[in-house]
This record gives C-alpha cells, sequence and structure tokens, in this order.
C-alpha cells in the first residue's frame, strides 16, 4: 500500500502546472549492433544438450561473470532468491525504449514471472546523459536504503520521463520526485553530488561497454543468452518459458 501510495502521489505531482507536459522527442534511430565481443559466442544451430533447439531472438550465448554469475553484490533485485532464472537489463533513465519496456512490458513480467519466484530481473544502470546519470545515483542512493525503493523510484522517473529528462531544469525535476518520494532536500544533494556514487556508476557502464560491448539500451540478457527478439510480452515470455525449460531439462541430467 505504501509503494502505491508513494506512486500515486508522484504522479499526482507531477499533474500541477509546475510541470507542464512537454512533447516527447523522436525515439532515437535504432543502433546497429556492436561487433561480437569475446564476452559472446554464437550460438550454434543445435545445442549440445538434446532436444534444445536455439531460442528465436537469442543474439549469442554470453561467458562474462557478469552475466553468468548475475546477480552480483551491488545490484538491486527483483524477485525470490530461489527463482531459477535471472534477467539483467542494461537501461538509461533518457532512454524513450526503455521508459516503453518499463511501463509497458515490465509490469506484466513481473506479474507472471517474478512474483511466482519463477525469474529475479536485475535493472542495471547505463547513463547515456547527464540526466540520466543524475537519476541513476538518486536511484543508488534510495536503493541502498531500502531495495524496493529502487524500483519504486524507477517505475517513477521512468513514467514522468517526459516532464524531467529533457528538461534544462532536470535537477529541480529530480529534486521534486525525491521529496515527494520521502528523501529530504539535503539528503538529495548528498545523493546526486557524491563523487563516490558517480564514480562507480561510471566505472560500472564503462566495464558493460569494454566487456559486453553494450550497443544500444535497453539490452537484456535472459539466463545466459542475449535476448535480441522484439520487446513485448508475448516474445519475451516465449523465450523465458523456453529457458525455463531449460532449466528444469538440465536438473535431471545426472551429476557425476
Amino acid at each position: 500500500m505504501r509503494t502505491l501510495a508513494l506512486s500515486l502521489s508522484l504522479m499526482f505531482a507531477f499533474s500541477s502546472a509546475a510541470f507542464a507536459q512537454q512533447s516527447l522527442p523522436p525515439e532515437p534511430a535504432p543502433v546497429p549492433a556492436a561487433p561480437a565481443a569475446k564476452a559472446v559466442e554464437k550460438v550454434a544451430e543445435q545445442s549440445s544438450e538434446p532436444n534444445l533447439k536455439v531460442l528465436e531472438g537469442s543474439g549469442g550465448k554470453v561467458t562474462s561473470s557478469s552475466i553468468t554469475d548475475a546477480p552480483l553484490l551491488g545490484d538491486f533485485v527483483m524477485g525470490k532468491d530461489t527463482a531459477p532464472l535471472v534477467i539483467v537489463e542494461y537501461a538509461s533513465l533518457s532512454c524513450p525504449h526503455c521508459a516503453h519496456f518499463s511501463n509497458a512490458v515490465l509490469p506484466e513480467i513481473e506479474n507472471k514471472y517474478v512474483k511466482t519466484g519463477k525469474v529475479r530481473y536485475v535493472l542495471r544502470q547505463f547513463p547515456l546523459n547527464e540526466a540520466a546519470l543524475k537519476g541513476a545515483m538518486l536511484l543508488d542512493c534510495v536503493g541502498v536504503q531500502d531495495e524496493k525503493k529502487y524500483y519504486t523510484f524507477s517505475r517513477v522517473l521512468f513514467d514522468a520521463q517526459s516532464k524531467w529528462a529533457f528538461d534544462a531544469n532536470y535537477v529541480t525535476a529530480l529534486e521534486t520526485i525525491a521529496t515527494v518520494g520521502g528523501v529530504s532536500k539535503d539528503q538529495f544533494q548528498n545523493c546526486i553530488n557524491n563523487t563516490d556514487r558517480e564514480t562507480r556508476i561510471l566505472k560500472a557502464k564503462k566495464e558493460a561497454m569494454d566487456d559486453l560491448k553494450i550497443p544500444h539500451t535497453p539490452y537484456f540478457y535472459i539466463g545466459d543468452e542475449v535476448y535480441a527478439g522484439d520487446r513485448n510480452i508475448e516474445k519475451m515470455s516465449a523465450f523465458i518459458e523456453a529457458k525455463l525449460a531449460q532449466k528444469k531439462n538440465r536438473s535431471w541430467l545426472p551429476k557425476w
């Protein structure tokens, strides 16, 4: 109930005249996929395990420990520890495609897979500009206090993206969000001016660029594979179900 009240309060705050509706800029053109990195190996036409074919939408198997060992220390996680499958998303708070996924698709994945104990979901910040960086710092700050707040605030920031992320006064808008969400002005300033936090977020982004060659946002890893299919509930559900089936089949393999 507190989460719902917070979300409603934030939406009410942004309905005021102080934050008049701004038109959403044209979505950026799709970014061409980066050349394959050593962390990603193209999937063969047939898996080495019997009856496990290459999944539609797969962009390749992943060997990087940042994905295969996810969630990592420092990740904010949604879902039960016992969930057999992990989804990792790299996103920028200023990315319209990321906002669409957060608003339209993630709630369905959460209801269908996260709340039922089948999936753990990890949102990693990949800020594309200064506004997204400050937003990521705010999320990190509230997430350290309460992991649930990380996802509550991220939903609100994506939902209200057109009202803050493209505004020259985005810091003021972020401060309003933080204040309505229970963060004092002093705490907010500490959150977005903490150089250690900024360095840590930018370092994590650079490591993702160097290791995984993230070509655009949002970018998804489902289990040990890149998900390169359509970002809708139908296609993603089909991929998730196939990965869960693989997990189940592997659990029956003999252990020598």
